[in-house]
């Protein structure tokens, strides 16, 4: 329904067809499946899959990189790792420049649980992306593109 469909009925958007109820719901379904799949396959939270996820792609990371490509919660972030570090999933080396800062890498525990869940994870990713056909697959990420850049245009209307 577009904007001019919506001033020409004078009604609200019906609930099935809110961009944000369904990416809400989209979301939930996900993060409940990704959670219990973790918890089944390597007793790890989908918070500590995503930090692994992080460093498994780009090394040592510190805990404002996570955030800044993630733009997950700063409060989260520093708890999950403060708590991966504690259980041994994670070690922490000190900046040679600035001492405040330090970044995390696994550990040999770590990777090992990384690399449990990680086939049951992959495997999802694909079934999930199976479900659409190559054109499908473009336009559903194209869409999550321009989805971001409206959302950031947004920002204005508070």
């Amino acid at each position: 329904m577009t904007k001019k469909m919506l001033e020409q009925s004078g009604k609200t958007i019906p609930l099935q067809q809110m961009v944000t109820f369904r990416l809400a719901r989209l979301h939930a379904k996900t993060n409940a499946q990704s959670t219990r799949i973790l918890n089944k396959s390597a007793g790890i939270t989908l918070s500590q899959w995503r930090i692994m996820v992080l460093i498994e792609s780009h090394g040592k990371t510190s805990p404002k990189e996570f955030v800044k490509h993630t733009k997950f919660d700063k409060g989260l972030v520093s708890r999950t790792i403060k708590g991966m570090i504690k259980n041994g999933l994670l070690y922490a080396e000190s900046s040679d420049s600035d001492q405040r800062s330090h970044s995390v890498d696994m550990t040999e525990k770590g990777l090992a649980l990384f690399e449990r869940a990680r086939p049951y994870m992959r495997e999802r990713q694909v079934r999930l992306l199976d479900c659409l056909n190559k054109d499908e697959r473009n336009a559903l990420f194209e869409s999550f593109d321009k989805l971001e850049v409206a959302i950031d245009s947004l920002d204005e209307l508070l």
